[in-house]
Order: structure tokens, then sequence, then C-alpha cells
């Protein structure tokens, strides 16, 4: 819990800084994105109270959606105010002491992100960039144990989140960008009924940008 909040902490100072440092530069053209995700997750660990058993569930790969509204702050800096959605079905659940048992379940989120990107200034096609944000979850969650020796529940949560990564964009005309990148997503512990549960994915993306006709 404090390496999460210590790393949402420095991503929010990049913001601030990286806002503060070029509030008086030029505004750039506006531009609008667009992003389809595959979402990959590792074991999610969990902790369940009525019979104070833990474990980690394991979650299918799923898609997800987004869109930004990002704004050009000079050269090489941008900031991106990103709305996205993924729905995750649980596979199987893996109880300690007991072993792993088929379960059912799924797990609904949507994440607004506030974003900052730093495009590398290199002379090729391809540009690299790296960049972060912070924001928060909503999350409905339904969890369907079938092995009788934790229990069955479901409900909402929400939290603060991060994340973090890079990628490599192509324009092919000015008003135009593609781009292919790789984040990393984590949130703050979740709370879905008696089900205490962690949260993070990969997330591997394909995106369009587009220029909007504002300098």
């Amino acid at each position: 819990m404090f390496k999460k909040k210590l790393a949402i902490a420095a991503l929010a100072g990049t913001l601030v800084i990286g806002a503060a440092s070029f509030a008086n530069a030029q505004t750039s053209r506006l531009y609008f994105a667009g992003y389809l995700g595959l979402n990959t997750y590792g074991e999610q660990d969990f902790a369940e109270s009525t019979t104070n058993t833990s474990g980690a569930f394991q979650v299918d790969n799923t898609t997800s959606f987004g869109g930004a509204l990002g704004l050009r702050l000079n050269r090489n800096l941008r900031a991106e105010a990103e709305l996205s959605y993924r729905n995750a079905e649980i596979q199987s659940m893996n109880i300690n002491g007991f072993g792993n048992f088929d379960a059912g379940g799924e797990f609904n989120s949507t994440f607004a992100f506030l974003n900052l990107y730093y495009d590398v200034d290199v002379p090729w096609k391809i540009k690299p960039f790296v960049g972060g944000g912070v924001g928060y979850g909503w999350h409905d969650g339904e969890i369907s144990d079938v092995s009788g020796i934790a229990t069955s529940d479901s409900g909402s949560a929400a939290n603060f989140a991060y994340n973090i990564g890079g990628g490599l964009k192509y324009r092919p005309r000015p008003d135009m960008a593609f781009t292919g990148s790789y984040r990393y997503v984590d949130s703050f512990d979740l709370d879905f009924g008696t089900y205490e549960q962690d949260y993070n994915s990969h997330e591997f993306r394909i995106g369009v940008e587009w220029d909007l006709p504002v300098r």
C-alpha cells in the first residue's frame, strides 16, 4: 500500500510540475484520441472476511475501450484527460490452504485519468513516448464461489488509481497519428462486499489521434 501511495504521489508531482513549467508556453493544438486495448491480469489477491479465507483470483484477458481529449503544452509535452472501460471475467480462485477451484463472476471497471506524456524528439518517422497518469476507478464486482469454502458476494467499489508506460507514435500526416503502447494500471485495494481485492493489469493499446482545428 505504501509503495502504491508513493508511486501516485510521484506521478501527481510530475503532473503539477509539468503543468507549472509550461503554463506560459504557446498553446498548441487540441486533439482527440481513441484507444483499443488488450488487458492481461496476473493473480489478483483477495481476502474474504466471513470465512477468514484468502488467496488469488485468476482473471481472463479482456479488451478495453477509451477516449481522451489532449492538449499539447509544447513540442514534447502533452496532457490528456482520459475515460476508459473494461469488463474482466473471473476464471478460477486459488484459496490458500485448500487449492484451486473454478469460480465465476466479473469486474466492470471505469477509469478516469489525467495523463502526462513526453514525446521524445528524435529524427525518425516513428517516435517514442513515455508517460503516466493519476485518477480514479469505479468498479462493479460479482464473485461466485463454487468451492463452498469461501462465499459468493457482489458489490461496488471505487478508489484511486495510477498508470505508467510508454509507446511509439507514427504520424502519416500533420493532423493524424497512430500509436502503439503499453502501460501498467494499478489501484488501491477494492472492497466488494466481504471481499477485499487487489486490482492491477498490463494493458497493450493501439490508438489514433486526430488534431482538432484549435490553436
